[in-house]
């Protein structure tokens, strides 16, 4: 974590691929409606048919059959993996004259159409892509009733446990009153040259033979990337692929290339013992800490030695090329089975779909990809199934154990089963293993991979052993009647989350506070101070002034019992440069989650919620900010104010329950992003902001 966003996301390159690719910069929508961009099919997602007639446009794919009915104007996608239903319609409102069929063939089909003015492109992983000419309104009715939803701006995933689909909008100005429980889930009035892509799940069926068979040993060190032969020969009975990540260790210049620190030889030493055992073996990369050619480039880091954390990374795929050039030189130079993507371009879809199938068709089909996505699109579980679709393991859940318990997070986002029906793996490396986690991910389909260090601990063994035995063709049967049998429960879900979402759009009903913190006499509270932060506080006209170095903590500590559902602060960033280092309140639970909400010297808001941080809004830095965060059961607001009485919402969250229990402590100041007291960093000059109040419901 650095000091200021989690660092997402990063870049590629030319390569002599069978397909056009746009010019350097960072791909967009419109790029990807060029039939010369990505025309064959990848992974066995193929467009089967495509008819056009008087009354209708048809295309049949691996995964969908959309449906457009011209003189209606209206488009119906149907799910045909697994359950064969209606998911989602499009309605355009007016009718579409004028079709001209200028694709048809297994990597895609497409049209034009002369009223309106659009063209529509349809993928084998059953992406539509609507490019509209000219400004055109475009609503989306739900057909299933939702299980799960997360959004990213104006760009949403709407499942239940047998499917759903995906909303994707090039233009993320554009309010779509999204509503996941309305009939109408979204309304985008789009400009013109903006395309809209609707997304079926599942595009591919679920990879059932490999996730019994593959599991993966994963080795990290912060001094050895290249283990000695009888190190590797070791695991080579908990795994058949080895994922040698090890950033620093593995690669000179590992944010600016890929050469291996030791040199070839020795990496074509690891190479051959684990292929003379039979083992395959990926490597890490990351597009999202490959800095060459962008403006980060000057905090490359290439050590450990005085370490303060990971360089900053870039989400918006701007680098691209570069990054693509790069890999390519790993491939044909070291010649790993695969590679491994630390992040990918967790702003754009359009980046990361073009990021997934210029991977893909560099490894070939029978390559290893898998990515490390524990923010996959935004920073809200957010993600793109046909993106996914062409990974083979997606990592996710590093740091949010707190999220562990959340049986939605496992399944949906985790697991992604019968959504992108890649192969998902519970990224735990900070938390262990353990039989209760072994069983609740399991239930849910997902898997997870050996962690070398755990190979040396007898009881992690134990339960590495138990989890690799349960991976017989009888899971399968296990989880398909599990998925059923919530599907069945689906109705009552709804109508509770329908009831608790609606209560959230009204003000809330708190009464008195439980705890109200104004500050007009000295703050009687321990203190929890960085030695770089001599006597921060003052109690100033019954504010609390905090000085201090801009990224160091400086917080007082107040113990707490009892439930909390929500908190209240004002507070003013002033001169103080802190980021996730800057003034917030943050409340920690019994269970061990916390929620955070403050404001960041980049003139953002920020909170973090169970290890999930959310940054974004707007204010002035020296003026006064309200906000408040409250939540239900399952669902919670963030929200801002600049007056303390008219507020809007800046997020929506699920907390899954995890805020429903006991708050036990409440940390005011400069607190870091997880109320952690260390130091990002004790450089900078001393700032001061400002507290007014902090009220806990």
């Amino acid at each position: 974590m650095q000091a200021g966003t989690i660092p997402f996301i990063a870049a590629l390159v030319l390569l002599a691929i069978p397909f056009r690719v746009a010019a350097a910069g960072a791909p967009t929508f419109q790029e990807l409606m060029d039939p010369g961009v990505f025309p064959q099919p990848q992974r066995g997602m193929v467009v089967e048919a495509a008819a056009l007639s008087h009354e209708s446009w048809q295309v049949t794919t691996t995964g969908a059959r959309i449906s457009a009915d011209l003189a209606r104007g209206d488009i119906t996608f149907e799910q045909r993996i697994g359950h064969r239903r209606a998911v989602v319609r499009l309605h355009l409102g007016t009718p579409l004259r004028g079709a001209h069929i200028t694709h048809r063939g297994p990597g895609l089909a497409r049209a034009t159409f002369d009223h309106p003015r659009i063209t529509i492109r349809v993928n084998g992983d059953s992406l539509f892509m609507l490019h509209v000419h000219e400004p055109a309104t475009v609503t989306a009715d739900r057909q299933i009733s939702p299980a799960w939803f997360a959004s990213y701006q104006n760009n949403h995933l709407v499942v239940d446990e047998w499917g759903g689909f995906g909303l994707y909008c090039s233009d993320a100005a554009v309010d779509d009153r999204f509503d996941p429980y309305a009939k109408t889930v979204a309304r985008y009035q789009l400009p013109a040259d903006s395309v809209l892509w609707v997304a079926v799940c599942p595009p591919k069926p679920y990879p059932w033979e490999r996730s019994l068979r593959d599991t993966v040993v994963w080795h990290w060190s912060d001094r050895l990337a290249y283990p000695p032969d009888d190190v590797l020969r070791s695991w080579k009975d908990y795994g058949d692929i080895v994922l040698l990540q090890s950033e620093v260790m593995l690669w000179k210049d590992w944010n600016l290339d890929f050469v291996p620190r030791l040199g070839p030889q020795e990496f074509a030493r690891v190479r051959k013992t684990l292929h003379d055992l039979g083992m395959r073996f990926i490597v890490y990369t990351s597009p999202v800490y490959f800095l060459k050619g962008t403006a980060l480039e000057s905090q490359a880091m290439n050590s450990f030695e005085n370490f303060k954390g990971w360089p900053p990374g870039t989400a918006t795929g701007e680098n691209i090329d570069l990054f693509i050039a790069a890999i390519t030189r790993v491939m044909k130079d070291y010649k790993p089975d695969g590679l491994y993507f630390d992040g990918q371009y967790t702003s754009s879809p359009a980046a990361l779909y073009t990021l997934a199938r210029r991977a893909r068709a560099l490894l070939g089909e029978d390559g290893i990809l898998e990515w490390h996505s524990t923010q996959a699109l935004g920073p809200n579980d957010c993600y793109l199934p046909q993106a996914d679709a062409y990974v083979d393991f997606i990592l996710r859940g590093e740091g949010a154990n707190a999220r562990y318990a959340d049986p939605d997070y496992l399944r949906f986002f985790v697991s992604g089963y019968n959504v992108n029906n890649s192969i998902g793996v519970l990224c735990n490396n900070s938390g262990g293993i353990n039989a209760d986690l072994v069983r609740r991910v399991l239930e849910v389909n997902g898997r997870f991979h050996a962690i070398a260090s755990w190979l040396a601990d007898p009881p992690a063994v134990t339960v590495v052993r138990d989890y690799e035995a349960q991976l017989t063709p009888a899971l399968r049967q296990a989880v398909d009647r599990d998925v059923d049998r919530r599907q069945g429960q689906l109705a009552a879900r709804m109508a509770r989350n329908q009831a608790e979402w609606a209560r959230l759009q009204t003000p809330p009903a708190w009464g008195a506070p439980r705890l109200a913190l104004t500050f007009a006499t000295p703050l009687e509270a321990k203190q929890v101070v960085s030695p770089a932060n001599p006597a921060p506080f003052a109690e100033k006209d019954g504010t609390l002034v905090i000085t201090a170095r801009p990224h160091t903590y400086a917080f007082f500590s107040l113990p707490m019992t009892g439930k909390a559902v929500g908190i209240e602060l004002k507070l003013r960033q002033g001169t103080d440069g802190g980021m996730s280092w800057g003034p917030a309140a943050m409340l920690r639970f019994a269970n061990g989650s916390a929620l955070r909400i403050g404001t960041r010297s980049d003139g953002k808001l920020q909170a973090d919620i169970m290890g999930q941080q959310l940054v974004g809004g707007a204010y002035d830095p020296a003026r006064w900010v309200w906000l408040r965060a409250r939540w239900l059961d399952r669902w919670g607001l963030i929200e801002r104010s600049d007056d303390g009485a008219r507020y809007e919402t800046v997020w929506r969250f699920d907390h899954g329950g995890s805020l429903s229990g006991d708050a036990i402590e409440l940390f005011v100041g400069k607190v870091p992003y997880n109320g952690q007291p260390a130091d990002f960093s004790t450089e900078g000059p001393a700032g001061a902001c400002d507290i007014g109040f902090v009220k806990v419901y």
